[in-house]
């Protein structure tokens, strides 16, 4: 209480109204709207506007945040061990804001812990705290009104874009107004690339809506710049739990008080529920140094186009998203810059998360040891996974290299999982029932995106008979479409990259063919691999390699298989049908089927609706169905049955192990 009371709220915040309501902008707004349609009033299309206005903005009261401050002290202290925060980085916000230069932080989202913990935040470091965009879903009675105090806007999760009456119009240009007022007054915003909160424990490919606004404003000169700062957080376990519900195919529900309450109690049900949490903050980065770099990438490709991979329509190479040529319109390629920015934060977000325990215990059960495992070695083979990866960039919780052990990081997982696994004695083995798997596999999504290249790869390569050479440029291609298909469910690289040389990097002498620690050989030197088709051959020398590539390739194989069932099930589909009912519909019959009705090893984690919709998204990618909003059917019978053969032919399974 007494550090609530000493520890200042120094900055002000003040109102946009003025600016907004009664000045060059609401006239602006009249005179095209009555351009548009000139039965219109002026007074309709003003009291529109000052509708929209308090529908949308914040009022941050600086003494409720004060009494927030010291309620949440209590929450987080009931819900995590601990909270743990890297000096260094605040100290690159702090620097960032004495420049004068606004702040725009965008993180991923996983809770709604999240946004509470970067306004909380905020505050101790004497930072300002952010205007944050929040669903109108959120603005339910006095829980909107508390919301909108601590600096919450309310933003419209639909909009028509077939209204006629233009009044989404009055609605749109009123909201880029405000962010663009916000911003103009050196103030602080938050907003969620991913717009919702991710359901299957991975980062979700990010919608470009606000952050359009943002670029916008700064290309216009309405703003002369601000600093994006992705942001990721690591979780031991979210409060909210796995939407299981959601991931069987159900309806979302509505957020109501009722719902809010019941969250609350069921979050405060178990002490300490959310294990240590930790917060991660990117350097910020100037928009404008965004926007140059993205454009001098686009001129080199331009010049220089890549070559194109085996039978993908796009003219550029997966997820270089910044055109190559000259030929787009303005409106095109300044749709691929903002849709360029928006990938790169998710992508800097989620290298800068940490892994927790819970993670590397949970993606050793499900990728190498379904069958159980002795204690004793499954603690080794955490020091394993977590010496993998400190090397491929990241790090760990609680990790102290020389004092701790496999054995510390074992104990801690295994208090999370409890409800998931079963320890008998020394042998720990999973509890497989749907429910139990889905949980296990939310927390092993969270090492999916450290190992996804090294994943996509094993999967290509435990797919080919050993007893046959393994041809190396075949992989690269292999691997190059089956990130393609997946690209719905991971992002393998960053928009100004090239896959195909990360692909050959991550195979080459410093990744999985190193002398020391790689898991295959290759024939010949890698230096000869640089232009033509040279006939190098990949081996795998031993049962222990063998071992490892399975383990990688079982990060992508359940989405894989995912994609098999939906390809194998369009196959069969005569009638147009909805998605909602066509999910639905795949999860049951799908879980009814006998395992011999495969042709693999189904496993069971596979079944779930974020997979699922995620595999319709790349369909419509490849124009075999329809578009969002109609009803599913396949329109290319032929393409859906060459990918359908492609994709049963990675999940066939040569190597044998130890």
């Amino acid at each position: 209480m007494w550090y609530t009371w000493k520890t200042p709220l120094p900055h002000k915040y003040p109102s946009v109204k003025k600016e907004l309501l009664d000045g060059d902008r609401i006239n602006n707004l009249i005179a095209v709207q009555l351009a548009k349609n000139p039965k219109d009033e002026e007074k309709s299309i003003r009291k529109k506007a000052v509708s929209c206005f308090y529908e949308i903005r914040a009022t941050l009261n600086r003494v409720v945040c004060k009494l927030c401050g010291y309620l949440l002290f209590k929450i987080f202290r009931r819900l995590m061990t601990r909270l743990l925060v890297n000096p260094a980085q605040m100290k690159e916000l702090q620097d960032a804001e004495k420049t004068g230069i606004p702040l725009v932080y965008l993180p991923l989202h996983r809770s709604h812990l999240d946004y509470l913990m970067i306004t909380w935040n905020s505050w101790h470091w004497g930072l300002q705290l952010p205007h944050i965009a929040s669903g109108d879903n959120l603005n339910l009675s006095g829980f909107g009104w508390l919301l909108r105090s601590t600096g919450a806007f309310f933003i419209r999760r639909r909009l028509d874009d077939n209204d006629a009456s233009g009044k989404d119009d009055i609605y749109r240009y009123i909201l880029r107004a405000y962010i663009e007022d916000v911003l103009g007054k050196k103030l602080a915003i938050e907003f969620f690339l991913e717009g919702t909160r991710n359901r299957f424990g991975k980062a979700l490919l990010p919608k470009n809506g606000l952050i359009s606004n943002v670029v916008e404003a700064v290309q216009r000169g309405t703003l002369q710049d601000v600093y994006l700062v992705p942001v990721s957080y690591s979780y031991d376990q979210v409060p909210e739990g796995v939407f299981l519900n959601e991931l069987m195919g159900n309806t979302k529900q509505r957020e109501s008080i009722f719902g809010v309450f019941r969250a609350i109690w069921k979050g405060f049900g178990v002490s300490q529920r959310c294990g240590a949490v930790r917060m991660h903050y990117g350097k910020p980065v100037l928009l404008s140094d965004y926007l140059r770099s993205l454009a001098d990438c686009s001129a080199i490709r331009s010049a220089h186009p890549p070559k194109q991979l085996t039978r993908l329509p796009q003219s550029y190479s997966y997820r270089e998203l910044v055109p190559w040529t000259s030929s787009q319109s303005s409106a095109e390629y300044n749709r691929a810059l903002i849709r360029s920015i928006g990938f790169h934060v998710v992508y800097e977000a989620q290298d800068i998360c940490s892994t927790s325990a819970v993670s590397i215990v949970a993606s050793l059960l499900l990728s190498k040891y379904r069958n159980g495992v002795p204690r004793s070695q499954l603690a080794d083979d955490c020091l394993w996974l977590t010496q993998r990866i400190l090397a491929n960039g990241g790090d760990v919780i609680g990790w102290r290299s020389g004092t701790s052990t496999g054995e510390l990081l074992l104990q801690e997982a295994l208090q999370y999982l409890e409800a998931s696994v079963n320890v008998a004695g020394n042998q720990i083995s999973i509890i497989r029932t749907h429910r139990q798997l889905i949980h296990l596999a939310y927390a092993k999504n969270g090492l999916l995106f450290r190992f996804s290249l090294q994943a996509a790869l094993a999967l290509v390569l435990t797919s080919h008979d050993p007893s046959q050479p393994i041809p190396y440029y075949g992989v690269i291609e292999k691997a190059l479409l089956l990130c393609d298909w997946m690209q719905n469910e991971v992002m393998f690289a960053k928009p100004c990259e090239s896959l195909r040389k990360r692909l050959m990097t991550t195979l080459g002498r410093e990744g999985m063919s190193c002398p020391f620690s790689g898991t295959i050989t290759i024939d010949e030197d890698e230096a000869e691999m640089g232009g033509g088709d040279v006939p190098a051959k990949i081996r795998i020398s031993t049962p222990r390699h063998a071992d490892e590539l399975m383990f990688y390739s079982n990060f992508l194989r359940p989405f894989a298989q995912t994609l098999y069932i939906v390809l194998q099930r369009l196959t069969v589909t005569k009638e147009p049908i909805r998605e909602i009912d066509f999910t639905r519909q795949l999860i049951q019959r799908t879980l009814a089927r006998p395992a011999y009705d495969f042709p693999f090893e189904l496993m069971v984690e596979a079944i779930n609706s974020d997979s699922i919709k995620n595999c319709l998204r790349t369909m419509r990618v490849h124009e075999l169905i329809p578009k969002e909003g109609q009803l599913i059917s396949v329109l290319q019978p032929e393409a859906l049955t060459e990918a359908l053969t492609f994709i049963q032919s990675l999940l066939k399974v040569h190597l044998q192990g130890k």
